[in-house]
This record gives C-alpha cells, structure tokens and sequence, in this order.
C-alpha cells in the first residue's frame, strides 16, 4: 500500500526535472549554442573532448554576464528574457524558460567563466549540481562567455552508461542538430571541434560568418550540394490545391517562406531524408505536416529519392506557439493548412518547368533496342542529342499529355536520325 502524500524534496525534484530537460548531448550543445545567439555573439566555438564524454565546452563573443546575475544564472526558471507568461507571445530569443544551465549543473560539472561588455576583468564561476555560486574567481578574459560542461550526465548512472555505449549515435545527432545553427545563423562564424584520445583537436564543421544562408549551406555541405539546389519561390496556393488543403479565404499574407531544395533530377537528390531543415523565424523546428508535403510533391517528380530542404517561415510571433515541448522543436501554427498550401503549390509550380525537360530526356521509346541511344562508330555522338539518353534505372514521371507527346515526337525524331547516321555510316557512297 502506497504512503502518504507528501511533498518531494526540492534536491529530488531538482533531479528529476532536470532530466527531462537535457536529454542528450544534442540538447545540451543546442542550449548553450542559443544562449550565444541571444547573447549576440557572432562567433561561436564548440570544443569537445572524446565526441563530448568528457567535455563540452562553448566560446562566445557575446555580450557576457553582468556581476549581478552571477548568483541567478543557475538557477531553476530565472531568466532575463521573460517577464511574465504574456510576454511569450513576443519573445524573441530563443531560450525564455530558465531551465537550461541550472539542469545543466544538476546533469555534471558545470563552471563558467564570463566578461561583461562593461566590465574590466574576467571571472571564472563554479556551481554546485544545485545551481548555487560556490567559487567566484577574476580571470584574464575578453568579452563573452565560456561555458564548461564535464562529465555531461554523470548523476544519473543509467543514463550516463547508455550515453558511454551510444556515444557515436549522440554525437552523430548532436551535429545533426548544429548543422540547423550553422545553416540559419548568419554573419555568425560558427566552429565544432573535436579532441580524441590525445590526437589533436580537429575541426569537425566550421561556418565564415556568412551574409546568407546559401553561403552557409556551402561551408557545411560543400559546393556539391549547393551545384543542385533551387532557390525556394513562393506563390499564392492554387484553387484546387486550396479546396485539398480545405482552406478558404486563408491569410496567405501571414507566411514568408524563403530557402533552397534539390532539383527534381535524378542524382540530385538524397537516398533517405536525412538532411531537411526546417526553421520558423529562424528557430530550428521539426514540422512533420510540412515535411510530408514537401517529401510527397518532390516524388511526383523523383519518386526515388528525397530532397534537400532548407526552409525558413516568417510569420508575426503572436502566431506560433513555440512553448510546447521542453526542447521547443515542436511548435504549433496559426492558419497551418494555408502554410501547406502556399508550400505544395509553390513546389509545384516550382518544379513543373524542370520536370517537362526530365520527362524528355526520360521518354520511353516504342522499340527497346532504342530506348537508349549512345554515340559508337557507327552512330556518331554528333547526331545523339542529350534528351536521348534515358538512365537505366530512370522512372518515367508525371508529366502534362502535352510534355508526353512532345517526348514521344523527339524521340521518334531521334531514332530516325540514328537509323539515317547508321545507314550512311555502313553504307558509304
């Protein structure tokens, strides 16, 4: 039979909540990285020790910690970027709850080391696992902040051995998770680097402090995949797209979309969707409907391969919510259904100029042994225009009757031409 009710002691409660906060290392590295950005730091230095088993620590330039807020900033929910519950309608940084470093200091050791912009020295600050000031120490330092994290999960033992066994799999999401910072935050120069063993430090992702996110996308990904990228154009949605959306007289002036995906070629897309960015108002957000509609309009082009997506929504901040999961990444939209829909039609507006040239160069011809024309002795490549060639393992996609007739007539006007080049060639007059 269960005891009586009674209250938690504030050490245990400070645990528990504590943990469900930071989940992982991908959570901690995000919250100290925000707590850049919002400081307006504009470059950021990662530094991990053994994939961050051992340390994570995150350098900044921002505008560091005044001496009176020492005692506060770890402690559970105090914050200088929220007032009051109304004030989350306008907020405009990233972290507003409070939570982050003092969860922070009860999951490890935790010390940082501070400059104020007005101030003339540094100073180094350690904490206990309660969030409580236990050393305060002047420091050489300029202005910014350094935050220290060792032995990330070390006070709760199962979950610190699972991290020990997965520690790749963390450490592989957790740079999944930067990509995102590194790719929406400009003119910011964003560095990761990682010591193993006793090797050296080696750099893992590095940004120049961009003027725009294509830049970005570059320095993370390399110029391959900026070479197959289209430039995200926005439309108002169609009416039948509308009438599928179930969206009547939506405010289709409350979105700005901007951002790149891969062009619907064959090759330029990915195998899985593993590299798609999706962003509202610069904050990294997972947004399943939207991912299925941009993965759903690209197979109408590609069915066998998924797109690169970088995606950033504008919309006023009264009309998303984002305080609703502890990691915020979940977020919930005003008028979602117009947002799909200004999003498939631009897609397929987007995409149906590429797709009736695809459709050429993938036309189907009606004998197989002319399916695929290739330049030889006997067919010079003079005579084999480029939209001849069909790859093996190409689909045949959706495309206008009007794009599928005109295939058919370059085709046929294809095979004339090789059957007069092969007559000419064995035939020599």
């Amino acid at each position: 039979m269960a005891g009586p009710i009674q209250p938690i002691d504030r050490h245990s409660v400070h645990q528990i909540c504590s943990g469900q906060v930071v989940l992982n290392l991908a959570t901690a590295m995000k919250e100290l990285v925000e707590n850049s950005l919002d400081a307006g730091a504009t470059n950021i230095d990662i530094r991990l020790k053994e994939y961050g088993s051992e340390l994570l620590e995150v350098v900044d330039n921002g505008s560091g910690v005044e001496e009176s807020n020492f005692e506060g900033l770890t402690l559970k929910h105090h914050t200088s970027k929220l007032q009051d519950f109304s004030d989350l309608t306008s907020v405009e940084t990233f972290g507003f709850r409070g939570e982050a470093l003092s969860s922070l200091c009860a999951l490890s050791d935790l010390c940082i080391t501070t400059c104020h912009k007005n101030a003339y020295v540094g100073t180094k600050l350690v904490y206990n696992h309660n969030g409580k000031l236990i050393q305060k120490t002047p420091c050489a330092r300029q202005q910014g902040t350094t935050v220290t994290i060792q032995q990330i999960f070390c006070t709760l033992p199962v979950r610190h051995k699972e991290f020990l066994r997965n520690l790749k799999k963390e450490y592989s999401r957790m740079l999944t998770v930067l990509y995102a910072y590194c790719i929406i935050s400009t003119n910011v120069r964003i560095t990761c680097t990682n010591q193993a063993g006793k090797g050296k430090r080696t750099t893992v992702v590095s940004t120049n402090g961009n003027v725009n996110m294509k830049e970005n996308v570059t320095n993370v990904f390399g110029p391959k995949q900026l070479s197959g990228l289209l430039q995200f154009v926005q439309n108002r949605p169609s009416q039948e797209v509308a009438e599928e959306m179930g969206v009547k007289g939506g405010n289709t002036e409350l979105f700005s979309i901007t951002g790149y995906l891969s062009t619907c070629s064959h090759g330029q897309g990915r195998g899985s969707a593993d590299r798609q960015y999706f962003f509202i108002n610069k904050r990294p957000c997972d947004l399943p409907k939207v991912s299925k509609v941009v993965n759903e309009v690209y197979h109408m082009y590609n069915r066998h391969q998924y797109p690169f997506v970088v995606l950033d929504i504008s919309l006023a901040r009264d009309s998303v919510d984002v305080n609703v999961t502890p990691d915020k990444r979940q977020v919930w939209l005003q008028e979602e259904r117009t947002l799909l829909a200004i999003i498939k039609t631009s897609l397929m507006q987007m995409y149906e100029p590429t797709a009736s040239v695809y459709a050429v160069n993938q036309a189907v011809l009606p004998n197989s042994n002319t399916a695929a024309v290739v330049a030889s002795p006997l067919v010079p490549a003079a005579v084999v225009p480029p939209a001849a060639v069909v790859p093996p393992a190409a689909a045949v996609l959706p495309a206008p009757a009007a794009v599928v007739a005109e295939a058919v007539e370059v085709a046929l006007g294809v095979v004339a031409a090789v059957a007069q080049a092969t007559t000419t060639a064995t035939n020599p007059r």
